[in-house]
């Protein structure tokens, strides 16, 4: 689900924190780094979990329901197409799914309140209640979970808010988790007894590649800081080194190490990704001066043969 710019991202930040402290181990950096990128995972899972919690209410309402003094037709015989959706009893069923649940403790146990509010909430839906009504079956099952999904667990302030509070690292990447469980529903599959209808979605397609590369792109940048701030200071005409803001001194300095040091990355993609990056995370004139920077530095370093590129389309 993660692809190099949320990594790049990561250790963008990762970068920035580390410079703003005091320490100076590099490790304990890089620790933190990798913490941030495996903690975002748990998002994806929470998501995945809420529909059986749901359900779970569901269930335990209309059983509350049967035992009322005096019970209506619907109490005593309440529509169960949710209860029984055979999507959400696929995720319960889903073994590599209760592992990691059971690893890293991720349940709704003390959201009782949140759950019962987004039950009400999906029964308002006019598709959901034209559900409850209908014959439905495995395809009309998917459907309405994606409804459910899209237009009310996706959007819900309480889920966020309670994200927020369980971690920090959680709330950059919400958006990519949300694709990840879209995707995942999508491939559940109606699979004979005891074999698995779906895989859960990996957070890295590549994960050794992804973690090697976010490793040593923190590593390098840090190790190299002075030698690139030099760099940088060469090329910032009319400017003073300690008045550029320093996360546009950040991007340019993992730009320079990405340049340098990843033979298999081409220039391209290196100066895009980092002046889109400068986008969302430096002031509106920051695209120009990095991007005039590192077009600078581009030209002289294949001067200077320091960018060395190998691999097919990739020879400068």
């Amino acid at each position: 689900m993660l692809n190099r710019r949320h990594i790049r991202e990561k250790v963008m930040k990762a970068l920035y924190a580390f410079f703003q402290s005091d320490s100076k181990i590099v490790a304990s950096g890089e620790k933190e780094l990798f913490h941030s990128i495996d903690k975002v995972y748990e998002v994806y899972l929470y998501y995945l979990t809420i529909l059986p919690e749901i359900k779970d209410f569901a269930h335990n309402l209309n059983e509350e329901r049967k035992l009322k003094r005096l019970p209506t037709e619907e109490d005593l015989n309440p529509k169960l197409n949710f209860v029984n959706n055979a999507i959400i009893q696929k995720i319960e069923e889903n073994q590599e799914l209760f592992r990691n649940t059971e690893k890293l403790k991720i349940n709704w146990n003390s959201e009782g309140d949140l759950i019962k509010k987004l039950y009400y909430q999906i029964m308002e839906m006019p598709l959901f209640r034209a559900y409850l009504d209908s014959n439905a079956g495995f395809k009309e099952d998917k459907e309405i979970l994606f409804e459910i999904y899209e237009n009310i667990i996706f959007p819900s302030e309480s889920i966020r808010q309670v994200f927020e509070e369980r971690s920090l690292y959680w709330m950059d990447d919400i958006e990519v988790m949300q694709a990840g469980i879209l995707k995942t529903i999508k491939g559940v599959k109606e699979a004979a007894p005891g074999e698995p209808s779906f895989k859960l979605q990996p957070l890295h397609k590549e994960a050794e590649e992804d973690r090697e590369f976010a490793g040593k792109l923190f590593r390098q940048t840090i190790l190299n800081s002075a030698e690139y701030e030099v760099e940088i200071s060469k090329r910032a005409q009319n400017w003073e080194i300690e008045r550029v803001a320093k996360m546009d001194i950040i991007l340019m300095k993992m730009a320079i190490c990405e340049l340098i040091t990843f033979p298999s990355i081409p220039v391209k993609v290196t100066l895009d990704e980092y002046i889109e990056l400068s986008k969302d995370y430096s002031s509106p004139q920051s695209k120009t001066f990095i991007n005039g920077i590192l077009d600078k530095l581009v030209i002289d370093y294949k001067r200077e043969n320091k960018i060395q590129k190998a691999g097919r389309g990739l020879l400068e």
